[in-house]
């Protein structure tokens, strides 16, 4: 062999054993930096790798790591490429989509979204993020819904969760203080995070920020606040002690929920929520007008998935024990930045439920128990990006909220503003039994949070028309003579669509028949008993409510029995029953002159089941009613 050829391949093959050693070697840096969470610094060794070689496990990791620190453009370049590796897992398919919807590509998403359903059909998730492509276009048609614009806060920082504190507002940045500026975050590169104050004067502009002072802001995190009053303060922590981190089993520092006092000297007297933990993480706090309610983000064990929002209460001074709100707010992804509005309204942030992208701010309303659907608030206050940690003003017509829209790589806050939004409700009087309309029925529309009434009176087709104020609760009263003042609930708190509240509302009206017996559904009793269970007393309510919405009326309640036992027993029981039931009624306010207990046995049956006539158990179930009946009726005005 020729002597220069020899030594050309020699060093040809050097050449390449270097090149390859050179990406290895990268790859194992991006690597150890990836496990540490440093996904800024990983981006740089993977990315010398891949000028070296095309690894696979480099061109995955890359993706991921420009996921982390939130640099969505370069995400999505990266990931089309792992998207094209020979048996790709499907969870790069749909994080892949994530990114597209993240950056507003919804056809592209969708694409991905079935490949990655068609290998994982029963994923939840994904199929809401699917209905979520597909309703883009429903969800922006009111671009004009509301105004927004950047505040005078944001100078190049991460800025965002602002929160109503004295004269101005608490939020979350990583500017770089004299303090902050000695550490740096790992994962973006970038300063850890404390808690800042600023005040707003009376043209609108805000101060210029001011750290908090004391104990709270320390050498790590410090998020999200929440305040029970002037000097009482909850706030997210990462959870450390004497500036050591404290780490999990996965050598994952998690998150703490503390206490502060105010103080002369500043926030002092930390201490820990009872529901903290080192194996999961608790943050975002807000909390009730009255401080004795929380709402909290957390991963603990009994969630959802991803981080759920959970609501705790103060018992006795100290705090209970924490309840998941369940699949009606929580999604299998990730629900964080709670705030509540008047104790009525919970705002928070979700990646789940029908969503433009990333997060979306939506907001669910009390009712009763429980809470509504959570609604979307829309664009454009919510992008494709993450949009989270709303604070509304007191009139619910605008407020703050943070956002990295415009593809930016930083939180920032913006003020918004809602524009006009109209609210026409359009009802029907009906008679319940026949469902036609009906004539001469006023009706009254109470606004219960400003104390406005209004009232007309329904022509021949049965309609009654009103505008509603926004941001208020509404109570609306049907009367007519001889018949039972209806009453129904309406809302439009939190409602951010125009809308004409049409099916909302139908006033069933019965009319009233002296000594005709109405049947109370699902009242029961305890075999041999006549104590008033808690589903019995739910019924009783309905008659309560009647009672108070006509006081015009007397009536009498009437307890019955099945044909079994013996005659006198049964008379005797359903007499108990019935006072039982009355003395529930006349404790909710009711005067007992207006109504009478009548227990009548088995002597009223309904069917065929008298004694020794073998039948169903529905058939003598159908004989085991609580009965009322007006028995007189004066001036029937509702209270």
């Amino acid at each position: 062999m020729n002597k220069r050829f020899s030594t050309y391949i020699t060093a040809a093959v050097v050449s390449i054993v270097l090149y390859s050693c050179g990406a290895g070697y990268h790859l194992r840096q991006g690597n150890r930096l990836y496990s540490m969470l440093a996904y800024n610094s990983a981006i740089t060794e993977y990315e010398k790798a891949l000028s070296k070689k095309p690894l696979q496990e480099a061109k995955i990791k890359l993706a991921e790591s420009y996921r982390n620190v939130n640099n969505m453009q370069k995400a999505e370049t990266a990931y089309a490429d792992v998207v094209q590796i020979t048996g790709v897992k499907p969870e790069h398919k749909l994080e892949y989509a994530k990114v597209l919807m993240r950056n507003g590509k919804y056809p592209s998403a969708v694409i991905w979204l079935e490949s990655y359903l068609k290998e994982t059909p029963g994923d939840k998730g994904a199929q809401m993020l699917m209905e979520s492509c597909n309703k883009i276009d429903e969800m922006k048609k009111d671009s004009a819904k509301y105004s927004l614009e950047a505040v005078n806060i944001n100078t190049g920082q991460t800025n965002f969760s602002p929160i109503a504190y004295k004269d101005g507002i608490v939020f979350v940045s990583d500017r770089s203080t004299e303090s902050a500026a000695r550490k740096m975050y790992a994962w973006t590169g970038k300063p850890f995070l404390d808690l800042y104050y600023s005040k707003k004067d009376k043209t609108g502009s805000w101060s210029i920020p001011e750290a908090l002072k004391g104990d709270v802001n320390g050498v790590y995190h410090e998020g999200p606040a929440a305040f029970g009053n002037d000097t009482t303060m909850y706030f997210t922590r990462d959870n450390y002690v004497k500036k050591k981190t404290k780490k999990d089993d996965e050598d994952v520092v998690k998150l703490k929920i503390y206490q502060s006092t105010w103080t002369a000297g500043g926030w002092s007297s930390l201490s820990e929520v009872p529901f903290n933990s080192n194996d999961y993480s608790t943050g975002h706090p807000a909390l009730t007008k009255d401080g004795n309610t929380m709402y909290f983000v957390s991963d603990m064990p009994g969630g959802v998935g991803g981080t759920d929002i959970w609501m705790v209460k103060k018992e006795k001074g100290t705090w209970g024990n924490p309840m998941n709100m369940g699949t009606q707010i929580n999604t299998p992804y990730n629900e964080m930045f709670p705030s509540v509005y008047h104790d009525s309204l919970l705002y928070f942030a979700s990646q789940g439920h029908t969503n433009l992208g990333g997060l979306d701010v939506f907001y669910a309303s009390k009712n009763g128990t429980g809470w509504s659907d959570p609604v979307n608030m829309g664009y454009p206050l919510n992008t494709s990006n993450d949009d989270f940690g709303i604070l509304m003003n007191d009139s619910a017509t605008g407020g703050l909220i943070s956002s990295n829209r415009a593809n930016s790589m930083q939180d920032n806050i913006y003020s918004f503003r809602v524009n006009d939004l109209r609210f026409t409700l359009k009802g029907l009087a009906v008679l319940k039994s026949t469902q036609a309309p009906l004539e001469g029925v006023v009706v009254e529309l109470l606004n219960k949070t400003t104390g406005k009434r209004e009232t007309m009176t329904t022509g021949p087709d049965g309609t009654f028309t009103f505008k509603l104020d926004h941001n208020s609760d509404f109570v609306v009263v049907g009367s007519k003579d001889n018949f039972f003042t209806n009453t129904e609930s309406l809302t439009t708190m939190g409602k951010t669509v125009s809308e004409d509240m049409e099916v909302t509302l139908k006033l069933e009206m019965e009319q009233i028949i002296i000594n005709k017996p109405i049947v109370l559904e699902n009242i029961y009793y305890d075999l041999d008993k006549s104590d008033i269970r808690p589903d019995a007393a739910a019924g009783l309510d309905k008659l309560v409510n009647i009672m108070k919405d006509n006081p015009g009326i007397s009536i009498e309640l009437s307890s019955h029995t099945d044909s079994r036992a013996d005659d006198k027993y049964n008379m005797s029981l359903s007499q108990r029953r019935a006072e039982s039931a009355v003395a529930y009624i006349i404790a909710q306010g009711v005067a007992k002159e207006r109504i009478k207990a009548k227990g009548y046995g088995e002597s009223k049956l309904i069917n065929r089941c008298k004694n020794d006539v073998k039948c169903t158990e529905e058939e003598h179930q159908q004989n085991r009613r609580t009965e009322f009946k007006v028995t007189s009726m004066g001036t029937n005005k509702p209270m």
